[in-house]
């Protein structure tokens, strides 16, 4: 600063100082976007959530805890918005897993079907202790669980499934399948009520050495696209891949498995390495997704990435390098795929890194530019700090009312650190 700045500063009277300092307050509180609507306690009501939220058409938010519930092994749980605002948010357990044959370990989104009711899956429990999928009904007041499938032996599921429009879900597991290299599934709904196990691709096919680890999505032609690690005519170094699935030309006949790209290998990972979560499509077709670690800056990193249709063949683009120091403050190691908004933003989370704490995981922004191959300009919304808000998000995001984002922590969040479920105001 000059010697006449110095002079001039001199010359304010007290009152201005005041009034900065108060601007100043005001604008760092107005910074503080972030508000836990619930810490979960790590008992009856369940804890530690690894699965994203769903709402409704009324404002309830619906979600799943991995641990917990009066039966141990997790719960799946709704938030009803309070009758004033301003108010508190109503939690209820609508069931609570026992580890036997309904369940155990919840993972993933959940997704309503027509008439309302909600379809996951678990990890473990059901007749093979390999993994549910379930269904629970509502029934006035109360909902009823039922398993309609269950995994056999090590088939592993992975979280989010997908309706198409004849009513048919689909999913994927990581290992099980033709060559145990995991499997994407249809379920078919019988007229008796029951539902049809269908692998409509087993992966590890020649040198196809993928392994599915997120649910696929569905496209308006009734396609699937999703992640693996591993694929098509990779070198074993690969670092992942981005698959599709195309419907069988003739009813009862095979779906069309290819590759779309094949992520780094070893030796260089500047276009990003392991997707994880779920893909989405944008206002142009193009297909959106993160990868856990590499980018320009290699290491832990990660990357949001963009697939782009040209003909038949598909071109990536790193659309943001996330930092691998830990002094970085935008955050790394993202695990859930990212949403989009109206003007074509895209939001996600961090399982580490933010200006909280390194471990800690940030919620964050990306604006596309103002002119097309310009860079995207990526802003931090929320930095968890750890035990008072939560900390490390391995869950997407879902969009409410006024536009604000409300996602789960899988920790922290009071002093026995069962995680929370969050709302970020951008």
């Amino acid at each position: 600063m000059s010697h006449k700045q110095n002079l001039f500063l001199l010359k304010w009277p007290m009152a201005i100082f005041v009034a900065i300092l108060m601007l100043a307050g005001s604008i760092l509180a107005a910074g503080q976007t972030e508000k836990v609507v619930y810490r979960f306690q790590g008992g009856n009501d369940g804890g530690s959530p690894e699965g994203g939220l769903i709402s409704d058409q009324v404002g309830n938010f619906y979600g799943t805890t991995s641990g917990g519930g009066v039966g141990g092994g997790g719960t799946v749980f709704q938030l009803s918005p309070p009758a004033e605002q301003g108010g508190r948010w109503t939690f209820t357990v609508l069931h609570s897993f026992t580890g036997g044959n309904d369940g155990t370990g919840p993972v993933g989104e959940l997704i309503f079907d027509q008439t309302g009711n909600l379809y996951g899956v678990t990890l473990g429990g059901g007749s093979a202790q390999a993994g549910t999928v379930f269904q629970l009904t509502p029934q006035g007041n109360t909902w009823t669980e039922t398993v309609i499938y269950n995994f056999q032996f090590y088939d592993q599921p992975v979280g989010g499934l997908v309706f198409d429009k004849a009513g048919n879900l689909y999913g994927a597991h990581f290992s099980g399948g033709e060559n145990n290299r995991g499997a994407v599934f249809q379920l078919t709904p019988s007229q008796s009520g029951g539902w049809t196990y269908t692998a409509i691709c087993s992966f590890g096919k020649g040198r196809q050495d993928g392994w599915p680890v997120a649910g696929p999505i569905i496209s308006k032609a009734g396609n699937l696209y999703g992640v693996m690690y591993g694929g098509s005519d990779c070198n074993p170094a690969c670092q992942g891949s981005v698959y599709e699935l195309k419907t069988p030309a003739m009813q009862g006949g095979a779906w069309t498995q290819r590759v779309l790209y094949n992520f780094c290998s070893l030796s260089n990972c500047s276009d990003g390495g392991g997707p994880e979560g779920r893909l989405i499509f944008d206002r142009k077709g193009n297909l959106d997704g993160v990868t856990e670690f590499g980018g320009s800056g290699g290491g832990l990193g990660g990357t949001v990435f963009q697939l782009t249709p040209h003909g038949g063949s598909w071109t990536e683009a790193v659309l943001y390098n996330f930092c691998t120091q830990s002094t970085c403050t935008d955050g790394t190691g993202p695990l859930t795929g990212v949403i989009l908004d109206g003007k074509g933003n895209l939001y996600g989370t961090t399982s580490l890194g933010g200006n909280g704490c390194f471990g800690c995981g940030a919620v964050f922004q990306l604006t596309p530019p103002a002119t097309q191959g310009d860079a995207w300009t990526e802003t931090v919304l929320h930095s968890f700090r750890g035990r008072g808000d939560g900390y490390q998000p391995q869950a997407g995001l879902v969009r409410g009312n006024f536009g604000r984002l409300w996602g789960t922590t899988i920790a922290g969040g009071g002093k026995n650190y069962f995680g929370t479920v969050f709302k970020v105001h951008p």
